[in-house]
Formats: structure tokens, sequence, C-alpha cells
């Protein structure tokens, strides 16, 4: 029969040695040794020497500190499955999407939404389209107090543009007949390819464009 010191040294070792446990199979081990452990000692003691309540005590604090730590890397395996398949998810999800963007977007017969910028001191702000050459084939006056305007697809030579054609936009604010700024236009463009980069979403468009997904300002479900 083992004595009782030798099994309650036994369970301090062990409780020791969880100290530095780190893999959740090894803790898990060592919580069945002692369990094992434990109940050989309260079988095999001495009826006229009970183990002493404060060590008993001990032992049961040992034994509760060991399932926390069970559990704890239980919880903490499922933490990591989660974040690891969540940010797969959110890449995935950008896919398809329609991003408001400064690249170029494709003409399917229907008018393009752009958003522009304009200078505040401009008197006139004119819209320039830009084909996929990056050949200007139109322009337009647009309103100042307005910033958002649908480009109906009609060129310069009176021609409608092509369909499946990308179309970029830039915007020239004029004051007394004089450019004062030129900045892009913004259209909706579909997400073709994510990326990371420094452990931050990019999207990536048709045309090249690429734009931090922390940039976003608009998402649309696809247009049909």
């Amino acid at each position: 029969m083992e004595s009782v010191s030798t099994l309650s040294q036994a369970s301090a070792g062990f409780a020791r040695a969880t100290e530095t446990t780190s893999s959740n199979t090894d803790v898990s081990g060592d919580f069945e040794t002692f369990l094992t452990l434990l109940t050989a000692q309260l079988r095999n003691q001495d009826p006229l020497k009970p183990v002493e309540s404060t060590e008993f005590v001990a032992q049961l604090a040992s034994f509760s500190a060991v399932e926390q730590q069970v559990q704890s890397n239980t919880k903490l395996e499922g933490i990591l499955e989660a974040l690891a398949s969540g940010a797969t998810g959110g890449l995935s999800q950008w896919i398809g999407q329609e991003v408001r963007n400064p690249g170029s977007a494709s003409y399917q017969n229907t008018p393009l939404d752009v958003l522009y910028l304009s200078h505040t001191d401009a008197d006139r702000i004119e819209l320039v389209v830009f084909d996929e050459n990056d050949n200007v084939v139109a322009r337009q006056d647009v309103s100042k107090d307005e910033s958002n305007v649908q480009w109906s697809g009609i060129l310069a030579d009176g021609s409608r543009a092509i369909e499946g054609e990308g179309y970029r936009f830039e915007t020239n604010s004029y004051l007394e007949g004089e450019v004062i700024a030129n900045t892009p236009a913004l259209v909706f463009s579909t997400v073709q390819e994510v990326r990371k980069f420094d452990g931050q979403p990019v999207l990536y468009f048709a045309d090249g464009t690429q734009m931090f997904a922390s940039d976003v300002e608009a998402i649309r479900t696809p247009q049909t």
C-alpha cells in the first residue's frame, strides 16, 4: 500500500508541474493523473491517520485549478478557430460586391452612378469621361450644388458607350475659365480579388484599381 505521504508528495509535484503546462493535451493528461492520485490517496489512506483537512483542501484547490485550465484551453482553441474562419469568411464576402472607388465602372446600357467633388471657389464644374485607353470620350457640366450624377452613357460624338467597357471619371473645377482643381470621381465597380497587406484586407478591381477595405464608404448589392 502506498503511504499517504508518498501520494501527497506526488500530488504536490503534480500541482507544481501544472503551473508551467501550456498544451491542452498535456494539461488534460495531468488532470487525469491527478484524479488517479487523489482517488488512490482516499482509497488507501490510513483510517487511524486520515488526511489533514488543510492538506485535503489544498489538493482540492489544485484539482479546481487544473479543471479550469483544461476548460480555458478548450475555449481558447474554439476562439482561435472561430477567428481564423471568420477572417477567411470576411475576405470572401467582399468578392462580387459593388464598392464605390476611384477606378472605372463597366457600362451595361444603364446610367452609371458617379460621385464627384468640386472646389469650393469654382464657378463651373465639368465631368470628364475616359475610356479604357485613357482617351477623353465625353464632357458635361454638372451642378456645383450636387455631388452625384447619373451618366447616361452618351459620348461626345453622339454615340452610346460600348457595353461592357470600363469608363472612369474626373471633375474639373473652373474659376473664371481656368481649371483650379482636378479630382477623380467615384463609381461603383465589382470587387474581383481580396488580399491582405500588413494585416489589412485590400480590394482589387478589374481595372487594376485597389483600395483598403477600411477606406470603403459605400457598398451595394450587385446590379442585375
